[in-house]
């Protein structure tokens, strides 16, 4: 991995190192190498923390059982299908076929319908019984060597095929979040994501180098084109862990019909107290 050209001057953010047709963020243009399965760290907490310290990432097949993830997906499905996104399936399998046509309202993630849906997606039992799972805190604890504490920013995410604007471009959640050096998100795919439907992806070790300038909150980092992005096709119930400093994103939605749908979810340690931003509620009403 060409870690050294991370360090490239703010000029680099434009020009060839996007490596993005129109808006198209597509793996096959990137050096890539799947990511590494820390399956056999979890009974080892040390290593757990040494891993993510070093990697910047935690991957974990299977990790979630399919009874906690199917009624997730099937909650988020029932919405999707009313708003005519997605065709109803009453077998709730682990994809979603798009509706021809199908879009959402300008950059996605401001289409009212959707706002909507996140706030009845977030409080959901169904949503927090996966959030707040034992095997999902047990790795979290091991990472902030105390107490995780579930985040109130939270999010169902909906994907369609040919809508190349509505990619999820390189960058660093730190910049969007400053106060919050200690936040790590549990990526979850709700369906079985193939690199046609657009997984995650993420630059190992990138976290090491601080900072990069994003240019604004809509064009993303230039990641230059021989860095290597660690992605795997991921299945529904896989979790990819990631810290608020490590370079991600998700790949275009190249597939004829099938849909992306995934959850962020976020957490930061109990320590946080009522320096976090992450669960404003809890300090507003004296909970913590």
């Amino acid at each position: 991995m060409s870690l050294e050209r991370l360090s490239l001057p703010q000029e680099c953010t434009t020009g060839p190192g996007t490596a993005l047709i129109g808006r198209m963020l597509l793996p096959e243009h990137r050096c890539l190498a799947p990511f590494d399965d820390s399956s056999s760290l979890l009974d080892e907490p040390a290593k757990l923390l040494a891993t993510a310290q070093e990697q910047g990432y935690l991957y974990f097949p299977c990790l979630i059982p399919e009874a906690l993830i199917a009624p997730v997906r099937a909650l988020a499905r029932d919405a999707f299908t009313r708003n005519g996104w997605v065709r109803a399936d009453s077998t709730n399998p682990p994809i979603m076929t798009a509706v021809p046509e199908a879009r959402l309202e300008g950059r996605g993630w401001d289409d009212p319908r959707w706002v909507e849906f996140q706030h009845y997606f977030s409080r959901h039992p169904d949503f927090l019984a996966v959030a707040e799972s034992d095997r999902i805190m047990h790795v979290l604890n091991a990472i902030l060597t105390e107490p995780a504490w579930l985040a109130e920013t939270n999010f169902c995410w909906l994907k369609l095929p040919g809508s190349p604007e509505h990619t999820t471009l390189p960058h660093q959640d730190l910049w969007y979040v400053p106060l919050c050096e200690r936040m790590w998100t549990a990526w979850l795919p709700l369906v079985d994501t193939p690199f046609e439907v657009g997984p995650l992806g993420v630059v190992a070790g990138s976290h090491h180098r601080g900072l990069w300038h994003h240019q604004n909150a809509f064009s993303g980092i230039a990641v230059p084109d021989d860095v290597e992005w660690r992605s795997s096709e991921v299945r529904a119930g896989d979790v990819v862990f990631f810290g608020a400093l490590t370079i991600h994103c998700a790949w275009s939605n190249v597939s004829d019909r099938k849909a992306r749908v995934s959850a962020d979810v976020r957490y930061e340690p109990r320590s946080t107290g009522s320096r976090s931003v992450l669960r404003p509620s809890s300090f507003s009403s004296g909970q913590v």
